[in-house]
C-alpha cells in the first residue's frame, strides 16, 4: 500500500512539474507553436530558473556534470547532477567547486567535455509594459480586498501583521467611494453576525492629481490602511502610458471626460457619446478602474 501512494505521489509531482513547464512557455509565447523543451530541461538555481541549451559555456551560465565525469574527477570537489554557476574568472568561464577552486568548465584531461557538460542558460523574466504592470497590480487589489474581508468573518486565524481588528475581532467592512477618494469603514461583529453600531477602524485614500484613478486600488489602500497592513506595493504603482477600452480620458480641445468604447487601427477612438476623435487628441486618463487591460501580450 505504501509503494502505490508513493508512486502516485511521483505520478502527481511529474503532472505538476509538465502543467508549470506548459503555463511558462505560454506566457512567453504570443502564439502557441510545438515545442520540444521536456521538463528536465528546465532547472532552478538560487530561486531562479535555467533552461538547457546546445551550446559551449558562458558567464552567468549553470552547468551540470554527468555521472561519467563525476567517477573520473574527485567527488569531494565536484557532485554529479549537481548546479554550478559559471563566473569570470582570471579572464575565461569558471566554475566554483565544492571546496572553493575556481576550475575550467572544460579540461579533457580531467573528462570535462562539451558531451558531458550540461549548459543551462538563465530564463529571462519577460519584461511588462506600464499598462501590463498595472494591470497586475489591479488585479492583486482586488485580490487583496477579496482576502481581508473574508478574514473579517473567519476564526482560523494565523496572523502575525495588521491590527488588532484584523488579527482578533470577527469584522465587516463598508467601502465609500466619492470622485477621486474611497473610505474603508470596519464595524466589529458580535458572534460573527451583529455589527457594533459605532466604527472600530477607518481607512482613506485620495488619489492625487497627477495620477490615474483606480477604484479596485483605492479600496485596497483604504481597507489595509484600516487593518494596519502593508500596502505600500499598490501606493506605487505604475501610471498607465497607452489608453485601452474603458478608461475616462480628457481631450484636449474639450472640457469634458469621455469614456473609450473602441480604439481602431487607424488612430481613432469612438467614446460611449458616439463621438469620434483622434487618440493623438486625448489629453490625460482621469480613471482606469474599467480599463479591459492585458496583463501579457
Amino acid at each position: 500500500m505504501t509503494k502505490f501512494i508513493e508512486q502516485r505521489v511521483d505520478e502527481l509531482e511529474n503532472q505538476v512539474a509538465k502543467l508549470e513547464l506548459i503555463i511558462h512557455e505560454l506566457r512567453g509565447k504570443k502564439s502557441i507553436e510545438p515545442s520540444t523543451t521536456t521538463v528536465k530541461d528546465i532547472i532552478e538555481f538560487e530561486g531562479k530558473q535555467y533552461r538547457k541549451v546546445d551550446r559551449l559555456v558562458q558567464v552567468g551560465d549553470v552547468v551540470v556534470f554527468t555521472q561519467k565525469h563525476a567517477e573520473e574527477t574527485n567527488e569531494k570537489e565536484i557532485t554529479a547532477g549537481k548546479p554550478y554557476e559559471v563566473i569570470e574568472a582570471f579572464g575565461e568561464p569558471r566554475f566554483l567547486t565544492n571546496l572553493g577552486c575556481r576550475y575550467r568548465v572544460y579540461e579533457k584531461g580531467f573528462g570535462r567535455t562539451s558531451e558531458n557538460v550540461a549548459v543551462y542558460e538563465l530564463i529571462k523574466p519577460k519584461s511588462l509594459t506600464p499598462n501590463q504592470q498595472r494591470a497586475a497590480i489591479i488585479e492583486k487589489a482586488k485580490e487583496f480586498v477579496k482576502e481581508n474581508v473574508a478574514n473579517g468573518r473567519t476564526s482560523n486565524r494565523f496572523k502575525e501583521n495588521g491590527n488588532s481588528t484584523f488579527r482578533n475581532n470577527f469584522y465587516d467592512i463598508d467601502f465609500f467611494v466619492k470622485e477621486r477618494k474611497v473610505t474603508a469603514v470596519v464595524y466589529w461583529l458580535e458572534f460573527n453576525k451583529k455589527r457594533i453600531s459605532k466604527p472600530s477602524n477607518v481607512g482613506r485614500a485620495e488619489c492625487s492629481p497627477n495620477d490615474v484613478f483606480n477604484e479596485h486600488i483605492g479600496k485596497a489602500i483604504a481597507l489595509g490602511r484600516a487593518l494596519g497592513l502593508d500596502v505600500s506595493e499598490f501606493e506605487q504603482v505604475v501610471q498607465p502610458n497607452e489608453v485601452v477600452v474603458g478608461m475616462e480620458v480628457t481631450v484636449n480641445y474639450h472640457n469634458e471626460t469621455r469614456i473609450i468604447e473602441q480604439l481602431k487601427s487607424s488612430g481613432t477612438v469612438l467614446f460611449t457619446n458616439d463621438r469620434f476623435d483622434f487618440v493623438k487628441n486625448i489629453e490625460s486618463i482621469i480613471n482606469d478602474t474599467n480599463a479591459k487591460y492585458e496583463v501579457e501580450s
